[in-house]
């Protein structure tokens, strides 16, 4: 086996120094299987904790100060962020007369 010429050599290299081509495998065809026979494969379910069941995820971005500030306001409070976030989306619930079900 030869080595493989450099990315920055030049682009002139003798014929003798260039790697073979590598030998192609013969391709096999796969057998057809019936459909009748053989069903589908289940989607693989990955657990998944059960605060989070029947929820979605929202994501939203903001600056770095804004996330040290959220931070810094969980932790004082003996929080998580995402209780704070909470009580952000029912605020804005509130404030339209709706109902506040986050």
């Amino acid at each position: 086996m030869t080595k493989r010429p450099s990315l920055f050599s030049p682009k002139t290299a003798a014929p003798a120094q260039q790697a073979e081509p590598a030998p192609v495998a013969p391709t096999v065809q796969p057998e057809v299987a019936d459909a009748r026979s053989d069903p589908a494969p289940a989607p693989v379910r990955y657990p998944k904790a059960s605060t989070r069941e029947g929820k979605r995820v929202v994501t939203a971005y903001i600056s770095p100060e804004a996330f040290r500030q959220l931070k810094r306001i969980a932790a004082d409070e003996d929080r998580q962020q995402q209780d704070l976030l909470l009580e952000g989306i029912n605020a804005v619930f509130e404030k339209r007369g709706l109902s506040r079900i986050a």
